[in-house]
């Protein structure tokens, strides 16, 4: 388009908005009116409704936008997602109670330090991390059937499942479930 064109269709918008704001009742060439808001703020001034509207002629040049200023940048840290696990088995082999939980692949995809427990009396809780990303895999058993001795209970990792070995305060009494009803 070369700018002869250019012009020309500028023209040509011009002429079309032009016709399209002229009132119906004006014939073509004449000048028309102002609107209702123009002819308020122009009547009244001050004193009109829509003095809020009217445009202001000042020598003042616009204040400037504000400029947003980085204060410091920092990552975020997402904490990982936590995943009950709820697949379980447990057995009572006489002084012990055995908790299996079984993660396919665990041994090779966690190093033994993944692996947190902690255990206290009536409960212990199993954290794995770094099974799968983001996500910690837990396995919390509150009120447990009987007593435990917290410092005799230990977790092992085998190829496809984590082993928990709860050690009983009363080691003759035997567990008929993992959990008390009571």
């Amino acid at each position: 388009m070369t700018v002869n064109a250019v012009e020309a269709a500028e023209q040509e918008v011009d002429r079309i908005q032009g016709a399209a704001e002229q009132p119906a009742d004006q014939k073509p060439g004449q000048q028309y009116s102002k609107n209702a808001l123009q002819a308020n703020i122009e009547d009244k001034r001050e004193q009109s409704y829509y003095y809020a509207h009217a445009p202001r002629g000042t020598s003042e040049e616009p204040a400037p936008l504000p400029v947003p200023v980085v204060l410091e940048r920092s990552t975020a840290e997402v904490p990982p997602a936590i995943v009950t696990i709820f697949n379980y088995a447990w057995a009572d082999e006489g002084e012990f109670v055995k908790v299996y939980i079984p993660l396919e692949g665990v041994g090779a995809k966690c190093r033994d330090d993944d692996i947190r427990v902690s255990f206290e009396e009536r409960l212990f809780q199993v954290d794995v991390h770094g099974f799968k990303p983001r996500q910690v895999q837990r396995l919390l058993i509150q009120k447990l059937s009987g007593d435990i001795t917290p410092d005799d209970c230990r977790v092992k990792r085998l190829a496809n499942k984590v082993v928990v070995t709860l050690k009983k305060a009363d080691g003759h009494r035997k567990w008929y479930s993992l959990r008390s009803n009571v």
